[in-house]
């Protein structure tokens, strides 16, 4: 592992950073491109055994498009995206290297690997999976195996149900034409820990959470659901009776927790 070389593209910030972090502490020799970094990623397929696509889910086609035919067998090209089924089918279509589908379900700020979990997707060949799977067990994290379409359809709930929740919330109340300034005087301590969720969705990377929405595969039954559930709710409290919400809500909990 120690003579690994790897080479990241987009590993100057985020998930990117947090893997070549990880690769340095472990002795493999790493290399970063980013659209600032004199290095390109056509420079590391040349000179590194492993390719780490780590750019943003709506960049990250044109990437594996543009380095899959440069890398040979023997090499791996390996995706950091939290999407699965189409990156693992471009890697495989487009490149003759081993391939591995990665989603590390953490953000980049965490400080232990202790509790965190990283998906692998096998693409194709055992070698370099077994080694990625290794190096991520020896540092601490739990590794879920998982297909494509077992990642993307956990993520449509864990991901694209949960954000849309988060940008639903905030142009609902965008909607009502309040200023947050008033609204904010009547805060309570839940209130704020979501509405600090919904500034960090709406102010920091935008574009990261429509990209997730819109891309996972299952979206459309997740936004189906979503009206479904949300127009059953106005019904259930149209009458000024609370009682029938308190029966689904009583039902759901028995299916959710038993």
């Amino acid at each position: 592992m120690k003579n690994m070389t790897v080479g990241i593209i987009g590993g100057t910030n985020g998930m990117g950073r947090w893997l070549a972090d990880l690769l340095k502490a472990q002795g493999c020799h790493v290399h970063v491109t980013g659209r600032k970094t004199k290095m390109t990623s056509k420079d590391v397929v040349n000179i590194c055994d492993v390719i780490v696509v780590a750019v943003p889910i709506a960049a990250t086609a044109g990437v594996i498009g543009e380095v899959g035919p440069l890398m040979k067998q023997g090499q791996l090209l390996m995706d950091l995206t939290s999407l699965k089924k189409e990156p693992v089918a471009l890697m495989l279509k487009h490149s003759e290297a081993d391939v591995v589908g990665c989603h590390p379900l953490f953000g980049p700020s965490i400080k232990e690997s202790a509790g965190h979990a990283i998906v692998l997707c096998r693409g194709r060949g055992d070698a370099w999976y077994a080694c990625i799977k290794t190096l991520f067990e020896k540092t601490g994290y739990s590794v879920l195996e998982k297909t494509p379409d077992e990642h993307d359809r956990m993520m449509s709930i864990v991901q694209t149900l949960n954000h849309l929740n988060t940008v639903a919330l905030g142009m609902a109340i965008a909607e009502t034409g309040i200023p947050l300034g008033d609204v904010n005087q009547f805060f309570t301590p839940i209130f704020k820990t979501k509405m600090d969720i919904v500034e960090k969705v709406f102010t920091e990377t935008p574009e990261l959470y429509a990209d997730i929405i819109a891309g996972n595969p299952d979206m459309e039954n997740v936004l189906r659901s979503y009206e479904r559930v949300v127009r059953n709710i106005r019904d259930l409290v149209t009458a000024g009776d609370g009682a029938r919400l308190k029966k689904a809500m009583e039902n759901t909990a028995k299916k959710l927790f038993g």
